[in-house]
């Protein structure tokens, strides 16, 4: 069933982005800014320090000079200029040893529209031997959240800002809902000004759900289904892999049994082999 875009706006006017300065930090600080540039969002960048309290933002990613670089800012820009854009920054740092805590304390009264987050990638003993930081956070805030894998060069380009996307893989199941991802892809090739994008669909098992979805329909926006057979998250994978998508988007309930908190959720096992970037819709509660 096709339908019109209903509402061609993105639903992210805050957008929040711990950052650690690292170099893989940045690719997702990039993705962050270019969505908030975008839809004219709020952007709040946290660092935590485990035992220095410092007042001075100067070692924070610059802002202006990556607009700058993108065209969208003249040379030498004021901070003024960049509230004209309609995009707001907002700094803040915190001490504290525990850094999901502190994050998910700072975002229970500064709530987010989507968090943006580099992600580690670890299986087996690796994972336990690291501290695991985005996907606690995603759980714990139920808030929409774009993974960008370290040392995966994502969908939107540091030196230009323009952004890559051209395939999306949307993994379907009866539950959670899809429809929530097939509406957020239709929303960002609208959004992103995207001229030709594919969402690829794929069900593992019963077609039926696949029927029974939406599908936004405007020029050079196209759905491709398919239903497979075998373990999800190797499908997913391996659909990725053979479609070089750009993105996944995926709605998600969280872990459901103590298997899950062992291994992780379907999603979580995803993004540990995902070799591009993951957005997690929660599924309403």
């Amino acid at each position: 069933m096709t339908t019109p875009i209903a509402d061609a706006t993105l639903p992210f006017r805050k957008i929040f982005h711990p950052t650690d300065f690292s170099t893989e930090s940045h690719t997702a600080l990039i993705h962050a800014l270019k969505l908030a540039v975008t839809v004219k969002a709020e952007l709040s960048m946290m660092h935590i320090d485990p035992n220095v309290s410092r007042k001075d933002f100067e070692d924070f990613p610059r802002i202006r000079p990556i607009l700058e670089q993108w065209k969208i800012l003249p040379a030498h820009s004021t901070k003024n200029q960049v509230a004209e854009m309609g995009v707001w920054i907002k700094k803040t740092r915190t001490v504290a040893t525990n850094p999901t805590e502190a994050i998910l304390h700072y975002l229970a009264t500064h709530p987010a529209d989507l968090l943006v987050m580099t992600t580690h990638q670890h299986e087996g003993l690796a994972r336990w031997q690291h501290q695991a930081i985005a996907e606690p956070i995603a759980r714990g805030s139920h808030t929409p959240t774009l993974f960008v894998p370290a040392h995966v060069e994502g969908f939107a380009a540091k030196d230009t800002g323009q952004t890559k996307l051209r395939r999306v893989l949307i993994p379907v199941s009866e539950k959670p809902n899809p429809q929530a991802a097939v509406d957020i892809t239709a929303q960002l090739a609208l959004t992103l000004g995207c001229e030709s994008l594919t969402g690829v669909l794929v069900h593992a098992g019963n077609d039926s759900t696949l029927h029974s979805i939406r599908y936004p329909t405007r020029k050079g926006l196209l759905w491709h289904t398919m239903t497979c057979h075998g373990n999800i998250v190797d499908v997913i994978l391996g659909m990725g892999a053979d479609f070089d998508v750009d993105l996944i988007v995926m709605t998600t309930e969280g872990h459901h049994s103590l298997l899950d908190m062992m291994r992780g959720s379907t999603m979580e096992r995803v993004l540990r082999g995902a070799r591009c970037p993951l957005l997690a819709l929660p599924a309403p509660r």
